[in-house]
């Protein structure tokens, strides 16, 4: 009669024996038994190239769902503030136009597949792809204009700050809106002189 731990140490080897026999037919059924690949990689030059290929559009599929999840919203709320913007140019006397140019600025440095292009904030991306040609001549044609008025209002401000600047330095236009007179002070200096 056995005792208990000679069983179980035979069953325990018994069980041994039976996964190393499941593993070789695996492997066999994989690789085969002459010696090839036994892990489940490719074995010819196509498989791998059909499964880099597959691994590279499981890859741009991701970047195309992030993309669609993440970055076409952000799109979208841009081009709302920057259609904000230009709708509210009047009533805030020409302030607004600090976002149109910093989303000009913010377009160069992070693309359009965050701020769009000037123009493309008024016609939806739906249908301007069904649109087709006509809705691209029409968001290009909106561009153009959005870009002249942009950069006439830009002249605009520039030229008020240049003429706020110039009347601040103008001695006459300073003494006249502050009211000082610098004539006490120059009027020793001719004395001295005669």
């Amino acid at each position: 009669m056995e005792n208990l731990d000679a069983r179980l140490l035979r069953s325990q080897e018994e069980q041994n024996e039976v996964a190393q026999e499941l593993n070789k037919e695996k492997r066999g059924a994989a690789g085969g038994e002459d010696g090839e690949e036994t892990n489940n990689e490719p074995r010819s030059l196509r498989q791998r190239i059909a499964a880099a290929r597959q691994a590279m559009d499981l890859k741009t599929k991701a970047k195309e769902k992030i993309e669609e999840k993440v970055v076409a919203p952000i799109n979208k709320a841009t081009g709302r503030a920057l259609q904000w913007a230009w709708k509210s140019l009047i009533p805030s006397w020409g302030l607004s136009s600090i976002w149109i140019n910093i989303h000009v600025f913010l377009k160069s440095v992070f693309g359009e597949k965050l701020f769009c292009k000037l123009g493309e904030e008024w016609m939806p991306k739906q249908a301007t792809d069904a649109a087709g040609g006509a809705g691209k001549v029409l968001t290009k044609s909106a561009g153009l204009v959005e870009v002249m008025v942009l950069i006439f209002i830009d002249l605009i401000i520039f030229f008020v700050i240049v003429g706020l600047v110039a009347m601040f330095t103008d001695e006459d236009t300073f003494k006249a809106m502050t009211g000082e007179s610098n004539k006490t002070q120059a009027t020793p200096a001719v004395q001295q002189v005669k």
